[in-house]
């Protein structure tokens, strides 16, 4: 009681004063079962169904890593658990940030958030809500990394998580989000290309993005407002410093 004495405050036996916390020893068993050396998706799966869904219940899992570059988003590997055929199949490989309101305010605010359908945050999106709905996923609780000097991070969800223990899933998801974006780089270094992105500008990335897409030159410089010709100067440039000499050769190695 602050301000004043009060017996009851604290432990009173000195061996319970000494007893580690349940749930530290329960997250360190958790990271003693984190698969290391050449990390697969399957390994990943394995250790989130296994010993991370006893440290933090869930029903559904969804994991992606992917790159963020002019407001876009586009999935590299994607991870789920519990989530049917159909609705994973569907996902988009790239998408506007705007179009999925909780994913934009993790984006801008990097924390932890729970999106109830009961009481849902005003950021969440109509289109987010109707899924939580359509596929029964209840109490969502969504956090991960992003890396601000490579411009790509790891997202994850996980639905049906406890909806009376707010704290807990928060703590957790601050303590999961980290493990999971190393597994997801390790992942990254197993299948990755060996071109070097890090040696493109911030605009000459935006560009592979739209070459990823699929996008002609003409497409692409109508997007970013330059001439096609400007375009083509600037794909010159990228395939030179990647060390290629074609787009056939880009989409094959970022693919």
């Amino acid at each position: 009681m602050r301000g004043g004495t009060d017996d009851t405050v604290g432990p009173t036996d000195p061996q319970q004063a000494r007893r580690p916390n349940p749930e530290l020893l329960a997250w360190i068993d958790v990271l003693g079962a984190v698969p290391s050396g050449a990390v697969t998706e399957d390994q990943i799966l394995a250790w989130v169904e296994g010993p991370l869904r006893r440290f933090l219940p869930f029903q559904r899992f969804l994991g992606a890593y992917g790159r963020l570059t002019g407001g876009r988003i586009r999935m590299r590997s994607l991870v789920t658990s519990g989530y049917p055929d159909d609705f994973v199949s569907g996902l988009e490989e790239s998408f506007d940030l705007g179009a999925r309101g909780c994913f934009a305010w993790w984006v801008q605010n990097r924390a932890a958030f729970i999106l109830d359908p009961a009481d849902p945050p005003p950021f969440a999106t109509a289109r987010e809500l109707d899924e939580i709905r359509q596929l029964s996923l209840g109490v969502v609780a969504g956090h991960g990394v992003i890396d601000p000097f490579a411009s790509a991070g790891t997202y994850l969800s996980f639905a049906g998580v406890a909806a009376d223990q707010p704290q807990h899933v928060l703590m957790s998801l601050n303590l999961i989000a980290p493990v999971l974006h190393a597994l997801f780089l390790a992942t990254e270094q197993v299948t990755a290309p060996r071109l070097d992105l890090g040696k493109l500008t911030e605009r000459q990335r935006e560009l592979v993005d739209l070459a990823l897409m699929g996008l002609p030159d003409k497409t692409i410089a109508s997007r970013l407002g330059i001439s096609e010709h400007t375009v083509g100067n600037h794909f010159r440039v990228i395939y030179e410093r990647l060390g290629i000499s074609k787009r056939s050769q880009l989409i094959a190695a970022l693919r």
